[in-house]
């Protein structure tokens, strides 16, 4: 028991200064997200958010149809029909708002 405890307590210390020394990504044009980015993106998130959970949920139905009308057979298709409306980022950050436009 006292050996459990003690490889669990050097994964947990592992993990944390693991936690502790990440830093997020340099912004890739030098610009720095402000205030009028962190408003923006908590506007567009009460629509973003639920959009993204309709398409997800649209897509789980689908696949669901696809899997039941083809008897498991397209697998592939309809793993790719879920992973294209599930997958990416669920909220957006001041930075999504804020990047250059090419």
């Amino acid at each position: 028991m006292r050996k459990r405890s003690v490889v669990s307590l050097v994964l947990l210390a592992a993990v944390l200064a693991g936690c502790a020394a990440h830093r997020p990504p340099a912004v890739a044009d030098g610009r720095i997200p402000g205030s009028d980015d962190e408003a923006g993106s908590i506007a567009a998130n009460i629509v973003y958010v639920p959009g993204r959970g309709l398409l997800c949920g649209a897509s789980g139905l689908l696949a669901g149809t696809v899997m039941l009308v083809t008897f498991g057979q397209a697998y592939d298709s309809a793993s790719e029909l879920l992973h294209g409306g599930c997958s990416g980022p669920w909220l957006l950050g001041p930075s999504d708002i804020r990047q250059a436009v090419p």
